[in-house]
């Protein structure tokens, strides 16, 4: 993995922390490191975590980011994405450096294209050390060439799910359960009656698992 490759805007979120455990972020496509701050102090309402939010490298016209870019058949390019993941795994390192976090401890949220990276770089294969736990919101898993995830051994996973996403269609989210089953894992998984969004329910779920953790 490349050691000097960029490090990503960083939104330290101002909540009842800051705690001594890391949170990280990853919002959608089209969003940016400020879109899931508001959801911090609903679901860590304790300050438990000392909470960031990362913003996508890849700037979207007119406003936004993205992790990873695609063709119009929703082929993801290779290259893009696994620049994010280095991206993330570099700046997640340099938090925990700057802030004396232990990466084990941490906890990876992802919503959408966010979902997809907080996977990738969880269960990557080249990842040197796991997060604790993993939150994956309306998202996908997503599987291309040449990157390789290690299934053997995984963190706490958490995923919810709309059955009404006109976005991300729910089967993409049964896809992500189905696959770490396969694998001998039991996630948590939750489907709600919501489009592509974070609800009221799915807010309290993800705030009792949390918790949990």
């Amino acid at each position: 993995m490349d050691e000097n490759s960029d490090l990503l805007r960083v939104n330290p979120v101002a909540s009842l922390g800051p705690g001594s455990r890391l949170l990280v972020l990853l919002h959608g496509f089209g969003a940016d490191q400020d879109d899931l701050a508001p959801i911090v102090q609903h679901i860590d309402p304790d300050g438990r975590f000392t909470s960031v939010c990362f913003r996508a490298p890849i700037d979207l016209v007119p406003f936004g980011a993205a992790w990873y870019e695609r063709n119009n058949e929703g082929i993801v390019d290779v290259d893009s994405f696994k620049n994010s993941a280095i991206s993330i795994n570099a700046t997640i390192d340099a938090v925990c450096e700057t802030g004396g976090f232990d990466r084990a401890e941490m906890v990876l949220l992802g919503f959408s294209q966010g979902c997809a990276m907080a996977l990738a770089v969880g269960l990557w294969k080249e990842s040197a050390v796991r997060p604790t736990a993993l939150a994956c919101l309306s998202g996908m898993l997503q599987e291309i060439p040449d990157f390789e995830y290690d299934l053997t051994t995984l963190p706490a996973v958490l995923i919810q799910h709309g059955i009404q996403d006109p976005m991300v269609n729910v089967e993409r989210g049964r896809h992500i359960r189905d696959v770490l089953i396969a694998a001998g894992h039991l996630p948590e998984y939750f489907e709600y009656p919501m489009g592509h969004e974070i609800s009221a329910a799915s807010l309290f779920d993800l705030r009792d698992w949390l918790a949990g953790v």
